[in-house]
Order: C-alpha cells, then sequence, then structure tokens
C-alpha cells in the first residue's frame, strides 16, 4: 500500500517453485503502514485473523538477472488469497481489475508514467537533513534553481548513465533525461505502453533503479514528494489515451464525434466524458495521489503542481493538461499524483475515473483553464486528514475500487495522519512557543 518495494529471496533451487505458485508470503504484508506495522485492529489482518499466508504467483514477463548483482534474479508477484485470485488489497491485482472493466467498455488504456526524483549527498543518512551533493555546486551555493543546467547533467552523468543502462537491461523504456528545478531534483520519462499493468512495473522497479544507482554512487536518492521548503517537489505524472478494438486513438478529435458542450475547446467526445470523470473523481482519489503528509506540501499555490480540480489545454498550472486533442498522440496529462505516491494505485484511480466519466456520459461543468486566467475551480484540500476522510466515506470510490481497499488504505492513513499531527515538533517551537 505504502508503494515500497517488499523482497522475499529464495535459493536458486526454488526458483521452479516460486513460479509454480508454491511460495508464500502472509497477507498482512499488504495492509503495513509507513512504519511497517500491520495495525490490526484497523485492517482486520495479522494476528487477528492468524496472519494467514498468501500465493506468491510470479508474473514470468518480469523475470530478469538484477543489473546491479547478476547472481540474482528477480520476478514481480502479485499475492494471491484461497480463493485463488488476487487479494484484494494486492495493488497489482486492484490494477488489473480496473483494466479489466475497462476491457468490458471495448477500451485499452495507453499511459506513460513521468518520474521526479532527488539526489542527496549521503551526509543525509546520518543527519536526516536533506543535503545537495557537493559535486553540483556549479556556480556559488550549492542550492541554486538548475533547470536544464548542462554541467549539473554532466557532473551527474555516471549515476545517469547507470539508470539507463540498467533500466535498458530490464526492459524500461526510460528516455529523455532533464535537470529539474530543485538543487539535485531529475526527471526521467518513461515511454508509452499500451499494457498498464506492465507500466506500473516498470515504474516500481524504475524506483529501485534509482535507489541503487545512487548508493552505489555515494548518494542517497529519493522520490519524497516535497524535500526542500524552498523548492520544487517531485511529481508522478501520468498521459493516458484510449484506444478502442480495432487500436483507434479515441480522444483524436478528428476521428472522434466532437463534444459540443465546451465552447471553444474541440474536444473528442470520449476524450470530454473521460475529463469529466476525472474532475468528479479527484477529490475524493486525492489520497492515492497524494498519500502522505508530506505530499500536500507540494499541493500549494504559486508552485507548478496543481492546485484546484481544473484542467487546461496545454496549460501546465491545471490539474489536467491536454497537450494534444489530434491526431494519434492525443492524450490527457494529470499532474497531480506525487513521485511518493504508489504507482499501481495511482493509475487505478486514473482508470476508475475514467471510467466513471464515459458511463455517465457527462462534460467538464467548466471551461479550460486560459493562459493568464486565474483558476477559481475547487480547492484540492491540504489537509491529509481530511483527504483520508474524503477517500474513507467515498461511496464512489468504494463502487470503482472495491470496499477492502478504501476501508484499509483509508483507515491506515487516517491513523497515520493523526499519528503526525499529534506530534509537537520545531515548527511549532520556532514559530509559536516564543509569540504565544
Amino acid at each position: 500500500m505504502q508503494g515500497r518495494t517488499r523482497v522475499k529471496r529464495l535459493p536458486a533451487n526454488q526458483r521452479d517453485k516460486l513460479l509454480r505458485g508454491e511460495t508464500r508470503m502472509p497477507l498482512s504484508t499488504l495492509c503495513q503502514d509507513i512504519f511497517s506495522e500491520d495495525l490490526p485492529h484497523l485492517t482486520g489482518s495479522g494476528l487477528i485473523d492468524g496472519d494467514p499466508d498468501g500465493a506468491c504467483i510470479a508474473a514470468p514477463a518480469t523475470l530478469s538477472v538484477q543489473p546491479w548483482y547478476d547472481a540474482a534474479e528477480q520476478v514481480m508477484i502479485s499475492l494471491h488469497d484461497e480463493s485463488g485470485n488476487p487479494a484484494p488489497l494486492d495493488p497489482r491485482g486492484i490494477l488489473q481489475r480496473q483494466i479489466a472493466a475497462l476491457a468490458d467498455l471495448g477500451l485499452r488504456a495507453t499511459v506513460a508514467v513521468e518520474l521526479e526524483f532527488y539526489l542527496f549527498d549521503s551526509s543525509t543518512r546520518t543527519s536526516g537533513v536533506p543535503a545537495v551533493p557537493g559535486r553540483l555546486a556549479i556556480a556559488g551555493e550549492p542550492n541554486a534553481l538548475q533547470l536544464y543546467d548542462a554541467r549539473v547533467m554532466d557532473r551527474i552523468e555516471p549515476v545517469l548513465d547507470t539508470i539507463h543502462r540498467w533500466s535498458a537491461e530490464l526492459g524500461i523504456p526510460a528516455e529523455t533525461s532533464i535537470a529539474e528545478f530543485g538543487p539535485g531534483q531529475f526527471e526521467i520519462n518513461l515511454r508509452h505502453r499500451d499494457d498498464v499493468l506492465q507500466a506500473a512495473d516498470e515504474a516500481q522497479l524504475f524506483r529501485r533503479i534509482v535507489d541503487r544507482a545512487a548508493f552505489d554512487a555515494g548518494l542517497l536518492a529519493s522520490f519524497m514528494a516535497k524535500p526542500y521548503t524552498e523548492h520544487g517537489g517531485s511529481g508522478q505524472h501520468v498521459h493516458l489515451s484510449l484506444s478502442d478494438e480495432r487500436g483507434r486513438n479515441v480522444f483524436d478529435a478528428g476521428q472522434a464525434p466532437a463534444c459540443e458542450a465546451l465552447g471553444q475547446a474541440r474536444l473528442a467526445a470520449p476524450l470530454a466524458h473521460a475529463l469529466a470523470g476525472l474532475l468528479d473523481t479527484m477529490p475524493e482519489a486525492q489520497l492515492l495521489f497524494a498519500p502522505h503528509g508530506n505530499s500536500y506540501r507540494r499541493l500549494l499555490p504559486d508552485s507548478f503542481a496543481p492546485h484546484r480540480v481544473d484542467w487546461g489545454l496545454d496549460h501546465r498550472a491545471a490539474a489536467i493538461r491536454l497537450p494534444v486533442t489530434d491526431g494519434r498522440d492525443a492524450r490527457l496529462e494529470h499532474r497531480v499524483a506525487g513521485a511518493d505516491a504508489n504507482s499501481y494505485l495511482v493509475l487505478a484511480a486514473l482508470l476508475a475515473g475514467v471510467r466513471r466519466g464515459l458511463e455517465r456520459g457527462c462534460v467538464p461543468g467548466a471551461p479550460p483553464l486560459q493562459v493568464g486566467q486565474e483558476s477559481t475551480a475547487l480547492l484540492l484540500t491540504h489537509d491529509w486528514l481530511l483527504a483520508s476522510e474524503r477517500f474513507h466515506s467515498s461511496t464512489a470510490m468504494r463502487r470503482l475500487l472495491g470496499e477492502r481497499v478504501v476501508e484499509v488504505f483509508g483507515a491506515v492513513k487516517r491513523h497515520e495522519a493523526l499519528d503526525v499531527l499529534r506530534r509537537v515538533g520545531s515548527v511549532d517551537w520556532q514559530i509559536w512557543l516564543p509569540r504565544v
């Protein structure tokens, strides 16, 4: 649930046993909070139900040699319950159910995931305070902005080269690399995939690659949403389009009937419906896009991160951007999720929102955000606890994603939010202790 990779190592002579589905792991592994605690009183899983095992069902297409340790192989698994189906809380299974529901409508999604991350000096591990790697002190202070700076790319090239090389060995389509705004911040885009589950697997494996490549270089990598107060956060932008059973992009305004209800915005009706569904579900699904307390420091006004439930034509300040509406590349870009969010759950929420819009045939209630225009759309919440409550009480999310998913994820995140909110720390002491 937390988006962290959980691992079980087996000796090589148990490889076939694993591929036959005879390896087991506790189902409670799927319920743990950010501190790796089971919380059986909230999840109903753990010692309270005897802590039963689930079967590890391997995805053979993901079987590969580990690039950073070629004496070992790795394979992605789903945990299946006693009925032989993916456990209700298994992230791969949650996404698979949304893919199947979309297929029932005769549609297939194509997605591309863009992930931003920061590299820190190794001293961060012991100090607990993020520090910019010394090699990135390009011109004066090491915390200067570095957007597209060639010198930054040159000095970090060995790490980026390792990331790209290992990605290629695992078949992960890592493409463009850029130095982002923040010091030590980078973005690497993964190419479009018409297999959404494969795209999610690749995003998860990509995180491991970045983490290990940084470690081997004496650095620390993090996909934390907002590690610095004064610098931009790290997002997980998702580009999404839909094709029908004949392989045609139904978002292409030149191929599909146009929606006439949006004034000057000429959109294919399926794109308008999908857009409306995503906007409609965004407030209640926000917890999946921003699952941690730190996530909400990224979603604030006056930044490149969205903070309202709005959309725009090639407008990067909007929550949903439509970069192209004509031709085979017609698609939407969902910009709300942070890099810290679980990619399986992010993609599941997006497919669920798209499906809701298509089934209801609705259109966005407001026109697109224009250049220079101040958005007046509904605010996304900046309150982690409120986001948890909205998700947990959402009948739409329960219907779209499943009762168990919403019940457990909402309860665990509410527990985490209350834990953090109860803590009095340095900000309280610096601001209010001497003044009130």
